[in-house]
């Protein structure tokens, strides 16, 4: 039968190459190690490889002795914080000079962040949280069951689960509560680096970025939604046979506060050929939008040749009148003065989108 007595631990084995190693502690048992030396302290190793959190120094594990070796499980909640719970020198209370036999210091370089609190808690879910301002909550949005949308209807949100991934999670409040949007009005600071909420029944607003959404995203909202938000987001496809597709049943937006760019693929310096083509626009509008070298010459070349064409025509009416001008001469005068503003200042560009 396995005992298990708390254990305080001295030295953590991380950074290290040897795999023997790795998730193992030096440690003393708090009672039946008490005072030993510390030359004398065992090797713990993880009872469970797989799914470990690594603990720092002074925290106090759960230990036993099976088959000859130390094992260790999770550390023993005391002081129910999210970053550290040491005990520093609880496994030698009665050595004389506990200065040099304890070091007070987490770790190597480990320093708890002192923004990062326990993330609030409601019934029935199921929580991972770090030590760094990261967590996973496996929740559900029951707690607002009861509510009423649009001012009737109760709402039954049994059947509403959620999964909150956060990273960088920080408060200089009491306790960490999930949130895409800081609340300004609050004198309490709530920040959220890196965020991705997957919900079902739940409304969730999310931060303005100076673009206006065509989205009906408002508290009536309640459908489920993939909602990432960080300051970059990067989807990158590095197979051969790979690729991103983007699909909807419905419509798709892309803005940007300030440029949305699409360039072209090319592979060691040859360019793709297989009739790869960018169509902007819906099967309702047919307007090309293009824009390199090649285009601009040709229509430059093309603008050129119109303009000496509707000139020549001019001449010849003025000629014919005397060098009166005449309402055919004066709207051929207009047209050139237009047809050579497009040309100059390229005016069959997109000023919104900028193919390369």
């Amino acid at each position: 039968m396995l005992k298990f007595e708390p254990a305080e631990v001295l030295e953590v084995f991380t950074d290290t190459l040897d795999e023997s190693l790795i998730g193992a502690v030096r440690a003393r048992f708090d009672v039946s190690q008490q005072n030993q030396p510390l030359k004398d302290a065992s090797i713990f190793y993880p009872l469970d490889s797989n799914t470990l959190q690594v603990p720092v120094r002074g925290e106090e594990v759960l230990g036993c002795k099976f088959g000859g070796k130390y094992f260790y499980m999770s550390k023993l909640n005391k002081s129910n914080t999210a970053t550290t719970d040491s005990n520093f020198g609880v496994s030698a209370q009665q050595v004389l000079d506990r200065e040099s036999e304890v070091e007070f210091k987490f770790g190597k370089y480990f320093n708890p962040p002192s923004r990062v609190k326990k993330l609030l808690m409601r019934e029935g879910d199921t929580i991972i949280q770090g030590r760094f301002g990261n967590s996973i909550r496996l929740g559900s949005n029951q707690f607002i069951s009861g509510s009423k949308q649009d001012g009737k209807e109760e709402r039954d949100l049994t059947e509403s689960p959620n999964i909150k991934i956060v990273a960088g999670g920080f408060t200089d409040g009491p306790i960490y509560r999930e949130g895409l949007v800081e609340d300004k009005s609050s004198e309490i600071t709530i920040e959220e680096k890196s965020s991705l909420y997957l919900t079902t029944d739940e409304y969730v607003p999310y931060e303005d970025v100076g673009v206006t959404s065509t989205f009906d995203n408002n508290p009536t909202y309640f459908r489920p939604q993939v909602i990432i938000q960080s300051d970059r987001i990067v989807f990158n496809s590095k197979g051969d046979n790979g690729g991103i597709g983007i699909y909807s049943r419905d419509k798709v937006e892309i803005k940007s506060a300030d440029k949305v760019e699409i360039q072209e693929l090319f592979i060691q310096n040859s360019r793709i050929d297989s009739n790869e083509k960018i169509e902007i626009g819906s099967g309702e509008l047919s307007q090309a939008v293009l824009g390199n070298d090649d285009f601009v010459g040709f229509i430059t070349i093309l603008a050129n040749q119109t303009i000496v064409g509707m000139e020549t025509q001019r001449t010849a009416l003025l000629t014919a009148s005397g060098g009166t001008e005449t309402p055919a001469s004066i709207k051929l005068k207009d047209e050139i003065k237009r047809l050579e503003k497009v040309r100059d200042n390229k005016l069959y560009l997109s000023k919104k989108i900028n193919v390369e």
